[in-house]
């Protein structure tokens, strides 16, 4: 762990920095080759294209995924917990859904699917990105003469 991480998460509240560790802890040990590092002031972890942030609030730890696709087991256990279409928020008071939460955030970071211009695009291995969506993409894209 980078020391910048360490010090965000140690300068959290007591209840907060339980469960950052706790997310931390599970992510490095279930993908020992994950890229770990601070993104826009919040611990990130990237596999591949696929990524994952946490963010501790006022009250509450945030979990941003790359995919809303990967919410959706917990957005019908606890419809109160998903704020916008990829977002986790997990308030202080608010029972902690460990179980879920792994299964989503596994889900996101194994995902063949990655995102371009909010359009979900399968890839190959190895392959560039070819698909309709991307070939509208470039198409909208060019100059028009």
């Amino acid at each position: 762990m980078s020391s910048e991480i360490h010090n965000y998460i140690d300068s959290q509240t007591e209840t907060r920095k339980e469960r950052l560790l706790a997310l931390r802890s599970w992510i490095v040990d279930t993908f020992p080759e994950i890229q770990e590092f601070m993104k826009q002031g919040m611990p990130t972890y990237q596999l591949g294209k696929n990524w994952i942030s946490i963010a501790a609030q006022k009250d509450r730890i945030s979990i941003y995924l790359c995919d809303s696709r990967h919410l959706q087991n917990v957005k019908k256990k606890f419809p109160n917990l998903i704020s916008g279409k990829t977002c986790l928020n997990i308030r202080d008071r608010d029972r902690f859904p460990l179980k879920e939460i792994q299964t989503s955030i596994k889900a996101a970071l194994k995902s063949k699917t990655s995102i371009l211009n909010g359009r979900s695009v399968s890839t190959r291995s190895g392959d560039k990105i070819r698909s309709a969506s991307t070939t509208a993409l470039r198409q909208n894209t060019r100059r028009k003469k």
